[in-house]
């Protein structure tokens, strides 16, 4: 019984003794924590080539921001919605790693596979006039994005709009080795 007295007299010096040597305020912090969980730096893991700067303009999180895994998940969600909107159709983000250092500082890393980026192989239109057709101007070669996409579209719902006819236009598209097959069907 003595000795476990002298024990805990001694770990209770010993605790003391060390905090002590803490400077002021951080003795009951444990360690340093001035910056917990807030951001230091946000990188794009992948090619070189990658459109960097583009890219960063969708993420939500910045640096200085305290971390949120709801916001790197959205994140992500749209640096794969930016790389599908250029073309990389097959494109792959991670989920973001995230590293701490010995403040709390947090450094984030999406891993990005971009793959191959796609074009147009072929472009059809079901369900309208060969007039009604021909203010689609998306062809063969080009890149498959999303906006290049979605004028090719709305110029046809517009074009058939202005005639009277059904107006709903539907993008259909099926890939493979880097090619795409586009079909704009106008629905009735």
């Amino acid at each position: 019984m003595r000795s476990l007295l002298v024990a805990g007299a001694l770990v209770a010096a010993s605790v003391w003794g060390v905090m002590r040597e803490l400077p002021e305020g951080e003795a009951h912090a444990g360690p340093r924590a001035s910056r917990p969980r807030e951001v230091e730096s946000v990188a794009l893991d992948g090619p070189t080539d990658l459109p960097a700067a583009a890219l960063r303009d969708v993420l939500a999180t910045r640096s200085g921001d305290q971390l949120d895994s709801g916001r790197l998940a959205q994140d992500r969600v749209a640096l794969q919605g930016a790389l599908v909107a250029r073309g990389y159709l097959a494109a792959q983000v991670g989920e973001p790693q995230v590293s701490f250092d010995e403040d709390g500082g947090a450094f984030v890393t999406f891993p990005i596979e971009r793959g191959a980026q796609f074009h147009v192989r072929a472009v059809a239109i079901e369900g309208a006039a060969a007039k009604d057709a021909g203010v689609v101007t998306l062809g063969a070669g080009e890149v498959v994005s999303a906006p290049r996409l979605e004028e090719a579209r709305q110029a046809l719902a517009t074009r058939l709009a202005s005639r009277g006819k059904p107006s709903r236009v539907a993008v259909q598209m099926s890939t493979d080795a880097g090619a795409a097959d586009i079909t704009f069907v106008v629905q009735r």
